[in-house]
């Protein structure tokens, strides 16, 4: 953006017309302090600022199109937006269907800490009737203002029942899957190693216990996680057949190669033979072009080698 946006004379017209532009490094004096108050986690980031300092938005990445990036700034200043329903806020605003659309925009423009501040005073003021309906789904749903661990979630899992009825079976499981799947997805990344066999069975009787719809794959998780713990390549393959047909590429890109390298010289011919056609399947299905190529590459030089 340095070299083909910002040399622009339209974009250079518009921020130097509207803003004091600044440019700084996150890793040298001032900007390390920046990157600390401001919590910047991705390059680039842009953070439209008050003079006091204060976070009216924040655009995250990078956007080649002039247009397009001049379009992101002026929706900071436009009806609905952040500063408008601030000065709203700031004047005394505090009805519901309000402070809805300003949390909304909170998160629009990335100001995350404000937005679950504001969401709490939501949460804490609605009977639990309320709380399980559609208009505050978002806060749950969301885990920006819900993280793991967070009271929110913990109401939810409390209340699933409820959260069904007033939301919908579906979109309900599918949230509770996410949560599932960030667990078992993190012990196949290693980052437990000190799991056990009885605890893994713990979580399956866990999952057992919420009756998931559309939410199968959490199966082949846990078998997949047997059978790398045990050792079983045939568990292992029942597991892949189970899991990475029905998931995104970035869990693709993420989760099908390490095991068939793991099992590398303990996969029979026909286990292995079963794995190339199940590759074959992921090719065709997958989008992104260099995952394409990873699951061409372990075909040739494992599977069919």
């Amino acid at each position: 953006m340095t070299e083909n946006v910002f040399p622009s004379k339209t974009v250079g017209n518009y921020m130097n017309n509207k803003f004091v532009c600044v440019k700084f490094d996150m890793e040298k004096e001032e900007g390390i302090d920046i990157q600390q108050k401001y919590q910047i986690m991705s390059y680039p980031t842009f953070l439209v600022l008050k003079t006091d300092g204060t976070l009216l938005s924040r655009i995250v990445g990078a956007i080649l199109d002039e247009d397009k990036f001049i379009k992101r700034v002026d929706s900071v200043f436009m009806e609905n937006s952040v500063i408008q329903l601030e000065g709203e806020y700031m004047a005394g605003n505090r009805k519901m269907d309000f402070l809805l659309r300003y949390i909304k925009a909170l998160l629009a423009s990335e100001n995350t800490t404000k937005a679950k501040s504001i969401a709490l005073d939501v949460i804490t003021s609605l009977e639990d009737k309320q709380k399980c309906t559609a208009p505050y789904w978002f806060i749950y749903e969301d885990y920006r203002l819900s993280p793991v661990g967070s009271g929110n979630l913990a109401y939810l899992l409390k209340h699933v029942e409820q959260f069904r009825q007033g939301i919908g079976v579906e979109r309900v499981d599918k949230k509770l899957g996410i949560l599932f799947a960030l667990q078992l997805e993190s012990i196949l990344r290693g980052a437990n190693k000190n799991i056990t066999l009885q605890e893994v069975g713990k979580l399956k009787v866990t999952l057992d216990t919420f009756k998931l719809t559309g939410q199968d794959y959490l199966y082949g998780y846990i078998d997949l996680i047997n059978g790398i713990m045990t050792g079983n390549t045939g568990v292992s393959l029942e597991a892949y057949k189970r899991v990475f047909p029905f998931v995104a590429d970035e869990k693709i890109a993420t989760f099908y190669f390490m095991p068939i390298m793991y099992f590398k010289d303990k996969w029979s011919v026909e286990q292995k033979k079963e794995l190339a056609v199940l590759t074959d399947q992921l090719i065709k299905k997958v989008q992104l072009p260099e995952l394409k190529s990873s699951l061409y590459e372990i075909k040739t030089n494992i599977l069919t080698k």
